[in-house]
């Protein structure tokens, strides 16, 4: 199975599943300021996508326009708890709210809510894609904790999406994974492929030399800017 991927920025990520386009966690066109890696592409003039997924509603993982243009297309949004609150207060009606042990039939594959641990978005959820023997994890943002340890345990993932830069604040500490425990989660889940995400905004910028040097026990994927990559598995 060959399935192609597209880094728009940050979180922002087209999986093409046979056809299906899945977005995750759409965010343009507000709060450009925090981008520290222009855009691309266009995220309007991707056609189609079939599905949104969206981990939790901050600024950098979901915005206005994704919901605009979700709303004139009709495209399913799957999502935590607020994040589909706001859709539906901005007149989306194709929704299904999350939380962890959910699933949800999509057109040929699955998704799987499971727990996100972030301490500034308490319904955050990550998402388990499944299509046939694939098992995507894709970790929105959230800390590494020995519960989540623990909820992707069932799991034996193919392909890990995940989260390697975060704040530090006082008192809070980190809001999610670094370099560091983003490698603890890989060696923990042993997926085949990693792809890292969550890396593009200004205080948490990571360049490519740096992930390039990372060490991880998985075939690492950077994904280039705008362009499809396709990971066979």
């Amino acid at each position: 199975m060959k399935i192609e991927f597209t880094l728009i920025g940050q979180a922002t990520v087209c999986i093409n599943l046979d056809g299906i386009m899945v977005m995750t966690d759409p965010w343009w066109g507000s709060f450009e300021l925090l981008r520290a890696v222009p855009l691309t592409v266009d995220p309007e003039s991707i056609m189609p996508i079939h599905y949104m997924l969206v981990s939790h509603n901050h600024v950098d993982h979901w915005c206005k326009r994704a919901i605009d243009v979700a709303v004139k297309r009709n495209i399913p949004i799957i999502g935590s708890t607020s994040a589909v609150k706001r859709a539906v207060k901005h007149k989306a009606t194709k929704v299904k709210a999350m939380t962890p042990g959910q699933s949800v039939e999509c057109e040929g594959f699955t998704v799987i809510a499971v727990p996100a641990f972030h301490p500034m978005a308490k319904d955050a959820v990550g998402f388990i894609i499944k299509k046939d023997s694939m098992v995507l994890y894709f970790s929105g943002d959230t800390l590494y904790t020995e519960s989540l340890k623990k909820a992707l345990t069932p799991y034996t993932v193919t392909i890990a999406m995940v989260q390697v830069a975060c704040s530090t604040y006082p008192i809070i500490g980190k809001d999610g994974m670094d370099l560091q425990q983003a490698a603890q989660l890989v060696r923990e889940c042993k997926p085949n492929i990693v792809i890292p995400i969550h890396y593009q905004v200004k205080g948490k910028h990571l360049v490519d030399e740096t992930l390039q040097q990372w060490n991880v026990e998985a075939q690492k994927v950077i994904l280039p800017h705008g362009k499809a990559i396709a990971v066979t598995v």
